[in-house]
């Protein structure tokens, strides 16, 4: 810190702090006053600090903090013009707030003891100590702000973990009970050749478990993108991004049938390939295609708008936490398809790393769902590419 000349009657008088007092008492701040230059990030008070003084900012900006779980919290922000000071430090109490500049700053420091201390000062005092008093009472409603937001803060991470503790209690429930089952349902599947029944009673049992843990959670079911709002724009958009996935599908069975002979004889389009061992008909292609929009939704219930977003929201810290939601969310629904096979847990997997990115995007399931159906209509419905798995 240095000094710097200056007419510091004249910054006093024409200062806000100095309206209240007459030029002899202005005079008498003057004579136990000084100037001081500060750096960027320089402390002019630490909390603790005994020495009662006052300072008025003629230029550049401070900031008042106040130590919070062992790290400096920003009370709030003074400017050109303002002036701080605290009573405790009166008192003999010390500061219980640090004063940090947060940019160079050219200050006026009063010596408030010697003021104080002064018995032919009366008049001075009384002035000098209410306007102590009234920046002291800005400081502790800025405290209590502070204090009131920390509260909250609080709250909500406290109904954070209670609500991930909910998820990860059901969760573990539901895939003990899978995987205690699991040898039975593959051999249910192998023996019946037929996937679909398990297929419906897991879906329909994950939906229930975790519509009931969004319901009790304590957050809206808008919060988990199970809304309307913006739907056109949404559906829209959804859209726009699955068409170059069509088209990829598209140009890999081209390529496919194009340049492997053993697929030499496989049509590009083939909406029958998926009925190859019940008999295609156009009322049982027209009722599949229903069944699979209906179940499309009820797994981008499950995937995204349980337990995507019930991850992302309920994660400790927020760095990351959308691509940790997306892997995690579709590692469990892979896992869900474990008892068809591999590579049904694969096919579950990878696009559901776009529908995760799609929900991130968006914030509602309404796009994800449209998505999901185009591209699984498509793929095996239209360019038949159940084909090539059999």
């Amino acid at each position: 810190m240095s000094s710097k000349t200056l007419n510091v009657y004249h910054e006093i008088k024409n200062n806000p702090f100095g309206a209240e007092f007459t030029d002899d008492e202005v005079n008498i701040i003057t004579q136990h006053s000084k100037v001081m230059m500060t750096e960027k990030d320089e402390y002019i008070v630490r909390e603790g600090d005994p020495e009662p003084s006052l300072y008025i900012i003629q230029t550049g900006s401070v900031g008042l903090y106040q130590e919070k779980r062992e790290r400096e919290q920003l009370v709030t922000v003074l400017n050109d013009g303002d002036f701080v000071g605290d009573l405790a430090e009166v008192g003999g109490h010390g500061s219980t707030t640090a004063i940090r500049t947060r940019q160079p700053s050219l200050l006026i420091k009063i010596n408030v003891t010697n003021l104080l201390d002064n018995p032919n000062y009366k008049s001075l005092q009384v002035k000098l100590l209410r306007k102590m008093v009234k920046q002291l009472s800005l400081e502790v409603q800025h405290k209590n702000e502070m204090m009131l937001e920390e509260e909250e803060r609080q709250r909500k991470e406290l109904k954070s973990y209670k609500a991930l503790g909910l998820l990860a209690t059901n969760l573990l429930v539901v895939l003990s009970i899978y995987t205690l089952m699991l040898m039975s349902l593959t051999h249910f599947v192998d023996y019946h050749g037929v996937s679909t029944f398990v297929d419906v009673a897991l879906l329909i049992g994950f939906a229930f478990v975790m519509y009931t843990i969004l319901k009790k959670s304590g957050y809206p079911l808008k919060s988990f993108g199970l809304s309307l709002d913006k739907w056109k724009v949404h559906v829209k958009d959804a859209i726009l991004l699955t068409l170059p996935v069509l088209f990829f599908f598209l140009v890999l069975k081209w390529g496919l049938i194009t340049f492997i002979p053993a697929f030499a004889d496989i049509a590009l389009f083939n909406p029958t390939a998926a009925f190859s061992e019940i008999g295609f008909s156009f009322s049982i292609f027209l009722i599949t295609i229903i069944v699979y929009i209906l179940f499309s939704v009820v797994q981008e219930f499950i995937a995204r708008a349980g337990l995507q977003s019930a991850f992302y929201r309920f994660l400790p810290g927020s760095k990351g936490n959308h691509l940790k939601s997306i892997i995690l969310s579709n590692l469990l629904f892979a896992m869900a398809h474990s008892h068809i096979g591999t590579l049904f847990a694969l096919a579950a997997f990878i696009p559901g790393l776009f529908w995760g990115w799609m929900f991130a995007r968006q914030k509602s399931f309404v796009g994800v769902c449209v998505s999901h159906m185009l591209i699984g209509i498509w793929v095996i419905f239209i360019l038949g590419f159940t084909e090539f798995i059999g």
